[in-house]
């Protein structure tokens, strides 16, 4: 039997490889598509660190994430007003735009996936994945 790291290690440069090619088609990247992603699901803005949080990131691949962004227009920042020293990072109409066909794309591609296994299939799967995930944040 083949490691399960291995595995999903393989299966993650998939799953990358399938997000770059429709978010390609939408003229962005796939993390930029995750990232429209996890702030359209927060209000269409968020935190600088709420995404290095999400995404498991350090702050300085952060920043020139945003700025590239922000050069594309799918982005731009604003002041925080629970604090003035800080700054919000909120989607453009561009990015709003973009919304729609990028939770379409993930609500099929996880259907997909869903309909290939059961439920008792699925929530082991879920089980391995969050050990895995949670072994990492505390190891």
């Amino acid at each position: 039997m083949e490691p399960i790291k291995k595995l999903i290690t393989q299966a993650n440069t998939q799953i990358n490889h399938e997000r770059e090619q429709f978010s390609r088609n939408l003229g962005i990247t796939g993390i930029q598509m995750s990232v429209i992603d996890f702030m359209a699901n927060h209000h269409n803005h968020v935190s600088q660190q709420e995404i290095e949080q999400e995404f498991g990131i350090r702050r300085s691949t952060t920043t020139i994430m945003i700025k590239r962004m922000e050069r594309h227009g799918l982005v731009h920042q604003i002041p925080d007003p629970t604090d003035k020293r800080k700054k919000l990072v909120e989607l453009t109409d561009k990015a709003i735009q973009l919304i729609n066909p990028i939770k379409e794309f993930i609500k099929n591609d996880d259907l997909q996936i869903r309909q290939a296994f059961s439920d008792d299939e699925l929530a082991v799967a879920c089980k391995i994945l969050n050990y895995i995930r949670e072994d990492q944040l505390n190891g």
